[in-house]
């Protein structure tokens, strides 16, 4: 199979035959004297080029990992983005696993903490934002669990910083369904900022 044409993209090279074009590293090119017209086997070519994908799909998944952590399905969508290829994918992805680089347990109740604890969200706004990263409902289920007392400690806080200056007249009903919805669209229950709202108005009260 002749070499037709090479063309430098960085570390690898496209190598275009009659039948296919491959990916290949320029330093495997060199290191067999692969060039144009070159008659080379096509099975060492294809080897050639699985390799370079290999090597080039890790390193963008390490790439990816030093600037922030992925769960599983998250860096999977991002991986096939570009290499649009499923066993290649998910080759990287269980490797990355088995050196614990990618771990969707610790991924989920790192994440939960930060949406609760750190974004104030209530726990179901936090569900669907993990559910949405691609974690198991039974695991994102467990990771908030715990953080029940947080988003109750949150909930006045937030209500207070939001919608205080709305919440002056308790016969307001326009302000009162706006802070309704709008804690709402936080992930906060709906009776639970119902209570929130009462007693704001009960220690307005007390402090006239």
């Amino acid at each position: 199979m002749e070499i037709l044409e090479i063309t430098r993209k960085g570390a690898y090279s496209q190598v275009v035959t009659l039948e296919a074009v491959y990916e290949i590293d320029n330093g495997r090119l060199k290191e067999l004297h692969l060039d144009v017209g070159t008659d080379a086997d096509p099975e060492l070519l294809s080897g050639l080029h699985d390799a370079c994908r290999l090597r080039r799909a890790r390193a963008r998944a390490n790439y990816l990992l030093d600037e922030r952590a992925y769960s599983y399905a998250m860096l999977y969508r991002k991986l096939m983005e570009t290499y649009r290829d499923k066993a290649l994918v998910t080759q990287v992805l269980d490797e990355l696993v088995g050196t614990g680089q990618i771990d969707d347990t610790r991924y989920a109740y790192a994440c939960a903490e930060y949406l609760v604890e750190r974004k104030r969200w209530g726990r179901f706004r936090a569900k669907q934002e993990m559910l949405h990263r691609g974690l198991p409902s039974a695991l994102v289920e467990d990771a908030l669990a715990g953080l029940a007392e947080a988003e109750a400690e949150n909930l006045p806080l937030v209500l207070e910083r939001k919608y205080g200056r709305l919440l002056t007249d308790p016969d307001d009903r326009k302000a009162i369904d706006k802070a309704i919805a709008g804690m709402a669209r936080l992930g906060y229950p709906f009776r639970e900022v119902r209570y929130a709202i009462e007693d704001w108005f009960a220690s307005l009260e007390e402090d006239d």
